[in-house]
């Protein structure tokens, strides 16, 4: 069992080796290491063209936007728009997803001279989602056409009204669709029925594919659409969508566009960010970029993001960047505020031998946060978790999932206790009457229970190949370089190597993280361990050798650039522990 503090056990699976004639036949055609090789048939990329076409990814193969189901009468409607000079309103969503697609679609309609605005609701007063008082908003300004970005394609309700006040929505969405879809002139989501166009794109992402479409039908060279890729990364990224096919692609070039943006408000937030001249991959988006955009939406009103990430004036955008910084920061309080509540609420209604899912309700918790927090206890637990904050008698609830258990399919079964839910396989969101939570408690668990096997509640740490130390060195890192971006379903390569020797004593750095040196052969590298400082006491007192789990990377310090190892995991190769693979 894995001794990092704060987590659940990790079992260690090995992934199944491919056949070895295979291998050696690729490796030689595509001139790669056989181990490189190992990976790429691994995952699913077993022809020479196969190979190449993953690590060589051109923006030139991009699918034709014209093939997603509703896009024809989308644009038809939209230019009709354009050339009527109607009123336009971009009806978007607070996380940064919504935001990013929001601001593209913003930009790319200015640019064409479009009478364009953008709206998107207050996570606290008026929740996720197309709502009446922004088709009201609209209808004031004189809006006669809404399109909707990463939302929309639940909005049954509120789309009829939309229509009896006179105006035409287009829903471009990523969301699975309900029972009934809405009627409306064109609904563009990729997971509808009705669409074959294949793959998983986030809210931006579609939004990126209309207007694609747009430039094709004026004529336009849709090249011009590069800049903005630096906003499809971001919010791609930051969706946690899976970074295969298409979304791979638009992330490689959009993280390469954030180096070089021209948009002051993505130049300001690497500054206040700490990342200005820094590498910035997907990771840097993750953890330190899309947090400072997400914190106004979490905290309440989000339309200064939008501002940042339009304008052109570099003034404003310091002054937004910095507010964002400060906001983040009080984020990252209410977060640490919220889940010390959460975790001593957790013994008084949850028996973790026994369920296997988590719900937790409290008054006077920020919903904006509970989806952070729930995401801590599944990595924590590894079940999965709802967090509800209640407010006058309603609970707003986040809630995060773990593999093999469909969130938003579960919820289904329990929706006669729910005012209102939706999201993906692995997060989604809920509305619930406070005197339903106990009932939705028992009856989510249950839920839980008969889709979840113990095995299942048990985390896997998948590991792509065994490899020796003696194997690792510049020319291999960079192969593996070459798999980013990494994210959802292409995941940095993972390692292990057995019976390593740890080099003189190990020790503590920064906030628990275990800095050590190993030595196998005559092979010694570096080892990070974020969050395994409680293990250099178990090293230090065993004298023993490790079995070690990790992702290889490139670390520059004091000039010098060196192979470093991030530790995933360890164990001391001794007894009982040492039987933590398959």
């Amino acid at each position: 069992m894995s001794l990092a503090p704060g987590v659940v056990s990790s079992q260690w699976v090995l992934a199944e080796q491919p056949d070895r004639s295979l291998v050696s036949e690729l490796a030689q055609a595509c001139n790669l290491r056989n181990h490189i090789v190992q990976i790429l048939i691994s995952r699913g990329h077993d022809t020479p063209e196969a190979i190449d076409s993953f690590l060589h990814p051109d923006l030139a193969d991009l699918k034709d936007p014209f093939k997603m189901h509703g896009m024809e009468a989308g644009i038809d409607r939209l230019t009709k728009a354009l050339y009527d000079n109607e009123k336009i309103m971009i009806y978007g969503d607070y996380d940064v997803d919504g935001i990013t697609a929001t601001s593209l679609l913003y930009l790319v309609l200015n640019k064409l001279g479009a009478q364009v605005g953008y709206y998107l609701p207050n996570r606290l007063t008026e929740g996720y989602g197309l709502s009446q008082d922004g088709i009201d908003e609209a209808k004031g300004k004189g809006v006669s056409l809404i399109i909707t970005v990463d939302t929309g394609v639940t909005a049954v309700d509120e789309i009829e009204y939309a229509r009896s006040q006179g105006i035409d929505v287009i829903v471009t969405d990523h969301h699975e669709p309900g029972e009934r879809l809405p009627n409306t002139l064109a609904i563009i989501n990729p997971k509808q029925a009705e669409c074959d166009y294949g793959g998983e794109l986030s809210g931006v992402g579609v939004a990126y594919k209309l207007v694609q479409a747009l430039y094709r039908r004026l004529n336009q060279d849709d090249g011009e659409l590069h800049e903005h890729l630096d906003l499809v990364a971001l919010g791609t990224s930051a969706d946690i969508v899976p970074l295969t096919g298409e979304n791979r692609t638009l992330t490689k070039f959009g993280i390469q566009q954030i180096s070089r943006t021209t948009k002051p408000g993505i130049k300001s937030l690497a500054f206040v960010s700490g990342l200005m001249g820094k590498e910035i991959g997907t990771g840097q988006v993750v953890f330190v970029l899309a947090p400072r955009i997400n914190a106004l939406g979490r905290l309440g009103d989000c339309r200064d993001a939008i501002r940042l990430l339009s304008t052109h004036d570099e003034r404003l955008a310091s002054e937004i960047a910095r507010k964002l910084d400060s906001e983040n920061r009080r984020r990252k309080e209410i977060d640490q505020k919220t889940l010390e509540q959460a975790l001593e609420q957790l013994p008084e209604v949850t028996d973790l031998d026994t369920d296997k899912a988590i719900v937790l309700a409290a008054e006077g918790w920020h919903q904006g946060v509970i989806g952070i927090v729930a995401s801590r206890l599944v990595e924590r637990y590894h079940l999965p978790t709802v967090m509800i904050a209640i407010t006058d008698g309603e609970g707003k609830g986040s809630a995060r999932s773990i593999p093999g258990f469909h969130l938003t399919e579960s919820l289904k079964e329990c929706e006669h206790l729910l005012v209102r839910y939706g999201g993906h396989k692995y997060a989604a969101g809920l509305s619930i009457k406070q005197e339903n939570i106990e009932e939705f408690r028992g009856k989510f668990k249950e839920v839980s229970s008969r889709k979840l096997t113990t095995e299942d509640t048990l985390p896997k740490l998948q590991i792509d190949l065994e490899l020796e130390l003696s194997e690792v060195d510049d020319d291999f890192v960079r192969s593996v370089e070459q798999f980013s971006p990494f994210g959802p379903q292409n995941m940095r390569p993972v390692f292990l190597t057995r019976n390593c020797e740890v080099l003189g004593t190990p020790y503590i750095v920064g906030n628990n993280h275990l800095k050590m040196k190993v030595r196998k052969g005559d092979a010694v590298l570096d080892v990070i361990g974020f969050g395994f400082g409680d293990m250099v006491r178990v090293i230090i007192d065993r004298g023993c050798l490790v079995d070690i789990v990790y992702s290889l990377e490139f670390n520059t310090y004091n000039g010098i650039t060196r192979i470093q190892i991030r530790l995933r995991d360890v164990k001391p190769t001794i007894g009982e522990l040492s039987t933590g693979y398959n």
